[in-house]
């Protein structure tokens, strides 16, 4: 009878060990290399196990968590979300937490959001305490507000000394409550990089935080009643409803604390058409200023070019966060705008410029963190060759000088590095409209542009 009772609990505890044996996270094949699993929760049984979890309880916003809540069925952590009075608050939730905690490694989760208004579910890592003692990063692999189906955020917090906001951003997905997604995070002393369903997405530099062990968290609670917003709502049509998690694992990498910084260094170049290099002829386009410093390098820098013919720094800051949304990582940012904002000469119009160009740069250091940015002062033009524009070719030159040098104030207001590409640009090289360079043009600037971004 005693063998009987004991033999199908050790087959329960090989068939787990067997399911663990070669788990890799689901990373790209290169990215996955080194990784073994350090710990797990398929949810295969028929209960929580109680050992690993505490559970998430006490009134958040507009849900109270209750431990009923919480149950494991058919392979899933199921967290049941009910319209029923609780203490204060008209509607019940719940989560698990950790009791283990972890640092350096690959976290990983597999669920699916509930469906309906009103709902927060997340996939994140903090220490479970407060006060002055640990708590220092929240990292929040998965922020889903079930308003939007279509996207979810990856955001950045720190606790210490003071809560703040560090780094955010918007991922878009198919409907996260439709079928089951994974989420995928390597945090690592250098930075955190976030992965939706095996795909880079985010990767945000953490190296000047000061960096503490953290528990994992699987919670969902009412999103309503928000101290900063009276305007969301529960959907009572679409109760009872339920967050499902098919297994969480975390993977470590021995040797984690000193990894080297990622190679080749990516810099994503936003400007202009002088960026883009479109003007060039077609046979002419790998003499791009950018292409040059990409072959100039030996392979240390890989350049994204972001240029755009017509963009001034008003189309840009329109522009910047769909760009941060192609670009999931930047190790530096490269902001050349200002040749065509230089044809407005309104009063004020550099002032408005130097704004635009502000925001791009916080808007920069929050989508990737601490980014290193270079600001790029526009170059010269060829007065005599402006074509139409020539009846104001020396109000144009004056311009330009102005944002150069309203652009290397805001720099070290900032405290980013600054170049000035005026006078860099010889007149004779200059296309027929007076302002694009040719090859040698390009070259002359790929010059002046590599001692600053060149390793």
């Amino acid at each position: 009878m005693t063998i009987r009772l004991c033999f199908p609990a050790i087959v329960v505890v090989l068939v787990c060990t067997l399911r663990a044996e070669g788990l890799k996270p689901n990373l790209p094949t290169e990215a996955a290399q080194g990784y073994t699993l350090a710990w797990h929760d398929e949810f295969d049984g028929d209960g929580l196990h109680k050992a690993e979890w505490n559970l998430r309880t006490g009134e958040r916003f507009a849900s109270m968590n209750t431990p009923k809540n919480v149950s494991v069925a058919d392979g899933k952590l199921r967290i049941a979300l009910n319209k029923e009075k609780a203490g204060k608050a008209d509607y019940t939730s719940g989560g698990v937490i950790s009791k283990r905690e972890f640092k350096y490694g690959c976290y990983e989760a597999r669920f699916k959001s509930p469906p309906g208004e009103g709902w927060h579910t997340s996939f994140w890592l903090m220490k479970n305490s407060g006060g002055q003692t640990g708590s220092r990063q929240e990292i929040d692999i998965c922020e889903h507000d079930s308003k939007d189906m279509m996207s979810y955020g990856a955001n950045l917090h720190v606790h210490f000394p003071k809560h703040e906001g560090i780094v955010g951003r918007r991922i878009a997905t198919p409907d996260l409550s439709a079928e089951f997604h994974t989420w995928t995070s390597e945090f690592t002393p250098r930075e955190i990089r976030h992965y939706f369903d095996g795909k880079l997405v985010a990767v945000k530099h953490v190296e000047s935080l000061q960096h503490d062990v953290m528990s994992v968290w699987l919670t969902t609670v009412g999103w309503a009643k928000l101290p900063w917003s009276s305007k969301e709502k529960i959907d009572d049509t679409k109760l009872p409803a339920f967050a499902d998690f098919e297994y969480v694992r975390f993977f470590e990498k021995p040797g984690v604390e000193n990894e080297a910084p990622h190679s080749p260094q990516t810099i994503i170049v936003y400007g202009d058409s002088l960026t883009e290099g479109g003007a060039l002829p077609k046979d002419q386009r790998d003499q791009a200023w950018v292409k040059i410093v990409e072959r100039e390098s030996g392979g240390t820098l890989k350049m994204i070019n972001e240029g755009k013919g017509g963009r001034a720094t008003g189309d840009g800051k329109h522009d910047f966060d769909k760009m941060t949304a192609r670009q999931p990582r930047a190790d530096k940012l490269v902001i050349a705008l200002g040749t065509n904002d230089s044809r407005d000469l309104k009063d004020g119009s550099v002032a408005k410029a130097v704004e635009n160009v502000r925001y791009m740069m916080d808007r920069a250091r929050q989508c990737y963190g601490a980014l290193p940015i270079l600001l790029v002062g526009p170059p010269n033009l060829n007065k005599s060759a402006l074509g139409p524009t020539k009846p104001i070719a020396n109000e144009r030159e004056a311009q330009l000088k102005a944002l150069g040098a309203a652009f290397e104030a805001l720099a070290k207001e900032k405290q980013c590095d600054f170049v000035s590409l005026f006078g860099v640009v010889p007149e004779q090289t200059m296309l027929k409209d007076g302002v694009h360079p040719d090859a040698t043009g390009n070259a002359a600037m790929a010059k002046v542009m590599m001692k600053k971004l060149v390793p």
